[in-house]
């Protein structure tokens, strides 16, 4: 992100920040992350953490990940 000039934030509703137009540059996209983390809490593991490990848990995060765009690859060529 910092190698195209991207500022990652999340900013309050009302703080976006605007460009010389007055237009929203970088809009804040919560829904992206609040849907992500809902369609990562239907796995228990990843929803309690049991792994004591980062690099168990983030295994797990990465199968979770690949699983979620598995599910909805073969959906959507069914």
């Amino acid at each position: 992100m910092a190698k195209h000039d991207y500022v990652p934030h999340i900013r309050r509703i009302g703080e976006e920040k605007l460009d010389a137009a007055g237009q929203k540059r970088f809009p804040a996209r919560r829904w992206e992350v609040e849907r992500t983390l809902a369609w990562l809490s239907k796995c228990g593991a990843i929803l309690v953490r049991y792994e004591k490990k980062a690099a168990n848990y983030l295994g797990l995060l990465q199968l979770a990940c690949a699983l979620l765009w598995f599910r909805r690859q073969r959906r959507l060529t069914l």
